[in-house]
């Protein structure tokens, strides 16, 4: 009698979690769960209708092409990075500014207004541990630049 209660004590047992987990499963993947994630005060009706229209961004690697004028280039990535911020394109922003800047300096490991430009989009997007980098970078390039220093300490001082 002992054995059969030991054996209906851990059945019942296994059909509470099995039903608590079930129930669990079935609360997360019902609508008011999504209604309760989304409740913070702030309308994501328009976002969600939105987002869900568009694919995802892709961003693309660019090359230069050999010989390139790597300061039109730059001049060229900032004037898609201004236009794709007035359109809301971050598709223009990132792939045809960022993407571009970061060829030049590839292309080009020294190249002050690239590697200046990437720093003040790594502070704006919070990337601050990268920021902090390429400030580095031009603080050894031209350690006479006041202003570099000043925007390496600002940094420093965000991250600490």
């Amino acid at each position: 009698m002992k054995g059969n209660l030991t054996i209906f004590n851990a059945i019942i047992l296994v059909f509470g979690i099995t039903l608590t987990v079930g129930l669990t499963q079935a609360g997360c993947n019902s609508a008011t769960s999504e209604v309760a994630e989304n409740h913070d005060g702030h309308n994501h009706d328009e976002e969600t209708a939105t987002d869900s229209k568009q694919p995802p961004m892709r961003v693309n690697d660019v090359t230069l092409a050999p010989g390139a004028d790597l300061e039109a280039e730059v001049d060229t990535a900032l004037a898609n990075i201004s236009r794709g911020k007035e359109t809301n394109d971050m598709s223009l922003v990132m792939n045809a500014g960022i993407m571009k800047l970061l060829a030049v300096s590839r292309a080009d490991t020294n190249n002050l207004r690239a590697i200046y430009h990437l720093g003040l989009f790594s502070i704006e997007s919070g990337q601050l541990e990268k920021a902090e980098k390429r400030f580095e970078k031009l603080i050894l390039l031209q350690p006479e630049n006041q202003e570099y220093k000043e925007k390496l300490a600002e940094i420093r001082k965000e991250l600490n």
